[in-house]
């Protein structure tokens, strides 16, 4: 066995992790490679990525952000705070300069640092190579349908930065904490998940004030946590809408429309029953993201003391946040990784699997083996080529027609296609309302779309208080059998996708051969 250190506190002896630390980025480079192309395998394009290009292009052209919303009748002339404004100059510029490509590439670029410090992070647990390999494979794998074309790429990456360098703290007391300032200035203006960040910073903090406190290891280590968290906290106030940036992430937490909008912010056990019936491939990969906590609570339970209650804690807060909404599932498997290899490690001390032999090189062989495997299911998966499957069907076919008939005006859509009209339509025509809900919207607009999309008791209410031009729903949605019972509207596109209705009287509504069954096309991007 390699050799422990010991430190002797005043509740006795306890194992830190063994040195020299070996992670599977040294041991095998090719098998850290396999791994990270199984998380990046998943590729589609999210309905707010067409968002994204456009206001990151907006961005690289003006050189800032309009103060107020320039795209939507719903929310005209309402200021716009956009929390993710350097991710969609990221998304935007590659896509400008290299195409589907280039995304492709950022996303890569940005799976494979989450997967190399989540795996320098297992390193530092002190497990067992084979215990890591394992732990990082099954994360790999909850963690691929998550990878996505989304700002939110960037907070896995801080967050596993993060992570490494409170492992290194809490097993090893040697972290170069101070460089987490310089990671929350610049994820403040990737992404609002910086919360999410100082949540953790602070958590750890505070129990790691309360566990030395009670071992009588005094307050220094306390003080560098708290001068190290609070100089993060300045750090997020480094972006152009300074502390305005704090408020608007708070408004989208506090918001209580946001879970009947939005489909990601639906409890895990709850999505994972609907996905059954729909998807059972989706639920499955959504239910994958248990395993690794479930692994966690399991060996936790057997070996409780492994010198990292805090990071035991934030895992458990992950999960938990997971628990309510799906799209914390990444975060929670990122803040498992490292604290189910310790104490996995510590449960099968006592089997073979906990007393390996010295890790030897990998062969060369082994590795162009690995390495080959890797670079093949990358081609197989669709690395390189130049487009991605929708991850939601856009109105392709109406969006179409409206162009090739020059139709322009206010567009009341479906929620999830609102930056796809925007890229096509806009400026000429404006949304009702897209998925900056937290960025723009008024509560009052949010729900008078939700009372006109379900067809509640306002639905009549709601179309005429507002300048629409133009409906454009799914067909298969209630919205469209309201639509097609309104006198004062008249349909004039349809396809297995989308229904387009015009005011009747308006030119749209005049023009020869309508309603027109047409075809909704493939669902790619771009």
């Amino acid at each position: 066995m390699e050799a422990r250190e010991t430190r002797i506190d005043r509740h006795g002896p306890r194992a830190l992790a063994p040195r020299p630390v070996v992670s599977l980025l040294r041991y095998s480079p090719a098998f850290l490679a396999f791994i990270v192309v199984v998380a990046d395998a998943g590729r589609w394009a999210d309905p707010d990525l067409w968002g994204h290009l456009v206001f990151g292009r907006l961005i690289l052209t003006h050189g800032h952000l309009p103060a107020r919303d320039i795209y939507s009748y719903g929310a005209a002339g309402l200021p716009w705070h956009d929390h993710e404004w350097l991710a969609e100059v990221v998304l935007a510029l590659l896509w400008s300069s290299f195409g589907v490509l280039g995304l492709k590439l950022m996303k890569l670029a940005c799976t494979a640092a989450t997967i190399t410090l989540l795996a320098m992070g297992a390193a530092e647990s002190g497990a067992p190579i084979r215990l890591q390999l394992l732990t990082l494979a099954t994360g790999a794998l909850a963690l691929a349908p998550m990878m996505q074309f989304r700002p939110q790429l960037f907070d896995f990456v801080a967050l596993s930065a993060l992570l490494l360098l409170l492992a290194r703290d809490s097993y090893r007391r040697a972290g170069r904490l101070w460089l987490a300032i310089p990671i929350f200035a610049l994820w403040a203006n990737l992404h609002g998940g910086f919360f999410v960040g100082l949540a953790v910073l602070a958590v750890y903090t505070a129990l790691a004030a309360a566990e030395d406190l009670a071992v009588g290891n005094g307050l220094k280590r306390a003080m560098l946590l708290s001068g190290v968290t609070a100089g993060c906290v300045l750090a997020t106030l480094l972006n152009p809408d300074g502390i305005g940036n704090w408020f608007t992430v708070l408004h989208t937490l506090r918001n209580p429309i946001t879970r009947a909008v939005v489909s990601e912010w639906q409890p895990l056990l709850f999505k994972i029953a609907e996905e059954w019936h729909k998807s059972p491939r989706t639920a499955v990969n959504f239910a994958l993201v248990i395993v690794p906590f479930a692994a966690l609570a399991l060996c936790f339970a057997i070996k409780p003391r492994g010198g990292d209650l805090a990071l035991v804690v934030i895992a458990a807060m992950m999960g938990a946040a997971a628990y309510l909404a799906v799209r914390n599932m990444a975060l929670a498997v990122i803040a498992t990784i490292t604290p189910l290899c310790r104490h996995a490690t510590l449960a099968l001390e006592a089997t073979r699997f906990g007393h390996p032999p010295p890790s030897a090189p990998r062969r060369r062989a082994h590795e162009v083996l690995v390495g080959a495997i890797a670079l093949v299911m990358a081609l197989s998966t669709g690395l390189f080529s130049r487009t991605l499957p929708d991850g939601y069907p856009q109105p392709q076919g109406a969006v179409r027609f409206m162009q090739a008939h020059g139709l322009h005006g206010n567009v009341l859509g479906d929620f999830g296609w609102g930056e796809y009209l925007i890229f096509h339509l806009a400026p000429q025509s404006k949304v009702f309302v897209d998925s900056r809900y937290d960025m723009v919207y008024p509560q009052k607009v949010i729900a008078d779309y939700l009372d006109f999309f379900l067809v509640r008791q306002r639905a009549a209410a709601v179309l005429e208080a507002y300048p629409h031009d133009f409906v454009l729903l799914r067909t298969a949605s209630p919205g469209y059998r309201f639509m097609m019972a309104q006198p004062g509207w008249r349909m004039v596109y349809r396809d297995e996708t989308a229904a387009l209705f015009a005011r009747a009287g308006s030119p749209a509504a005049q023009l020869k051969g309508i309603p027109v069954a047409g075809q909704a096309g493939p669902d790619r991007f771009p």
